[in-house]
């Protein structure tokens, strides 16, 4: 009363809000941190006291190297499971297909021979039954037994399985390996050296790694010397003597080493494959429910290898942050190629787990090769973390891809890899080609495992849309509970337009950057508002990506009737 009563009016400055682009949420298993706690990671954060070693740590690293100057990352430590796994069963010969049960308890190369022909028994004591003897790598043949539907291989932790009523054929042979997260030792060279033992310590493996050792200098403990590599023998450690006590702790990798005694020839070298920890989809679910309550990310990235059954729940999950106005995607791996397995194996295998599956919000990596990190140090591995870290560091629209962004120069692809290569990014896995006339490596098509008619196959789309439906959203709710305004007298300034204008300036700054090429809002007139709501009608006209080239060259004469340049002239 009798003064000048000020009010602040809010929100017509044109700032428009911001997006999650760029910001990434990691989860996999490592030796540190508090399995389901959120760990903010920049460059400058020691990931070894935060973290320890394991795949987490291994594809942070690789992301914040490729992820740009700034990278937003979010870590999360998971509960992991002891790597190991039993290949497919493999029969040469004509009889019965039979399957593998088990889990692996100790590292074996199986062969079963079918020794009697006949009917699988019921029992031991049955006569006239199939019988079969079965050997465990360069041992003898066991001794000849009854085929029975449950076949226990050993100590190996692996059942054959027959079905009852199946007649097997003398001969036939059904062979697979089972391996532990230490693989077998192989020594090549002098056969009178011990044979170096790796075990693992009390914290179990922690990385995978392809460990080669190789003496450098003979003689016994604390005398001859050797050396190491982490990334199967393509650069080593220092020579160090053979301790005195014949034990070497490697602490980053959860193993040691163990020399028995006696004499080591130079030139002797000794080879063991580390599986790294995996966890399960149900623990990494687990793991993420709290730290995606409170961090709002633009994708997920699942480490460690997966199957299509991980897929669909990650499916399940991205529908349902959809479902709470948080659009996400997720990000995940496959599995290396198992013992004795090649490239046309491992590509049938994806194949196959690729086959009835549909996961629009899901993009899956198939590349692995030899990663090199920044400490000089390669190793075999999947290459989703240098994918990642290329899709943080780069605009929504922008293909992960394009040949103008330089090559993926931490990564070297198996030999082999582009008779495997198209095939499964046609299937829409993630991977990486080489192109001829270029050197280095360059990522191929972004595609995600939706269907081939979906419009969210390619991880450039889903990212651009999934940017513009949180734009304008929380722009639209600046207009919740206001005034509609006289829907007869549509050029009124009145709060349908404020939506429209306030849509249409989140989504200018999309176009200001040049992610969308232009759009189209409409509010289609004659609405039911106060029974429907408003409906809004966002067209995104996207800027499209040059995915092939075709050149056609041919060769004239100058002077001749078929010169171009006449017809100028």
């Amino acid at each position: 009363m009798g003064d000048v009563i000020q009010h602040l009016i809010d929100g017509t400055s044109g700032i428009a809000p911001g997006g999650v682009d760029g910001k990434a949420l990691v989860a996999g298993v490592c030796s540190k941190g508090r399995v389901g706690k959120a760990y903010l990671i920049g460059k400058r954060s020691d990931l070894e006291s935060l973290l320890g070693q394991g795949p987490l740590v291994e594809r942070v690293r690789e992301m914040l190297d490729t992820g740009g100057q700034e990278p937003y990352l979010v870590a999360v430590p998971v509960q992991g499971q002891p790597g190991g796994y039993l290949t497919d069963l493999q029969l040469d010969g004509t009889g019965p297909q039979a399957r593998l049960s088990g889990y692996p308890a100790k590292n074996a190369d199986v062969k079963i021979r079918v020794r009697t022909a006949g009917p699988v028994a019921a029992d031991d004591s049955e006569a006239d039954a199939a019988e079969i003897e079965i050997k465990l790598g360069d041992k003898e043949w066991g001794e000849a037994a009854n085929a029975l539907p449950q076949n226990v291989i050993g100590d190996t932790g692996a059942t054959l399985l027959f079905n009852e009523g199946d007649i097997l054929v003398a001969g036939d042979v059904y062979s697979f390996s089972t391996r532990v997260s230490v693989g077998p030792v192989e020594k090549t060279g002098d056969g009178q050296s011990p044979l170096v033992e790796v075990a693992e310590t009390s914290d179990g493996v922690l990385a995978a790694a392809e460990l080669v050792i190789r003496i450098t200098k003979g003689g016994g403990r604390n005398e001859g010397s050797f050396q190491l590599s982490i990334a199967g023998g393509d650069n080593y450690q220092k020579a160090r003597t053979i301790p005195v006590n014949g034990e070497y702790p490697l602490y980053d990798l959860g193993v040691k080493l163990d020399f028995p005694e006696g004499a080591y020839a130079t030139g002797t070298t000794y080879e063991c494959r580390l599986l790294a920890p995996a966890p399960s989809i149900v623990d990494v679910l687990d793991a993420l429910d709290s730290p995606l309550n409170i961090h709002d990310v633009e994708f997920v990235h699942v480490v460690g290898e997966s199957d299509s059954v991980d897929w669909m729940a990650c499916q399940a999950k991205a529908e349902e942050l959809w479902n709470l106005h948080r659009p996400t995607y997720f990000k995940l791996e496959t599995r290396l190629p198992r013992s004795g397995e090649d490239l046309s194996d491992y590509a049938a295998w994806l194949l196959a787990e690729r086959q009835g599956v549909s996961c629009r919000f899901v993009t899956v990596c198939a590349q692995f090769g030899e990663v090199v990190n920044s400490e000089g140090y390669s190793r075999l591995r999947n290459a989703a973390g240098l994918q990642a870290g290329r899709v943080i560091s780069i605009p929504v629209q922008r293909a992960t891809g394009r040949v103008k962004d330089g090559p993926v120069s931490q990564l070297s692809l198996p030999f082999g890899w582009e008779a495997a290569q198209a095939a499964l990014e046609d299937a829409g896995f993630l991977t990486a080609k080489k192109y001829g006339g270029l050197e280095g490596t360059y990522w191929a098509d972004s595609r995600t495992l939706a269907d081939d008619t979906s419009d969210y196959r390619y991880e450039e789309v889903l990212r651009t849309v999934f940017k513009a439906v949180r734009l304008t959203r929380i722009a639209a709710l600046k207009s919740m509970y206001d005034e509609a305004g006289d829907p007869l007298r549509p050029n009124n300034d009145n709060g349908l337009a404020y939506l429209k204008a306030n849509l249409e300036n989140a989504l200018d700054v999309m176009v200001g950057d040049k992610e969308l090429a232009a759009y189209v809002v409409d509010i289609p007139p004659g609405q039911d508002i106060v029974n429907n709501g408003v409906s809004v009608e966002l067209s995104l006209i996207g800027i499209p990506i040059i995915r092939e080239i075709k050149l056609y060259n041919r060769y004239i004469y100058a002077g001749s009737k078929f010169d171009p340049r006449k017809e100028e002239n």
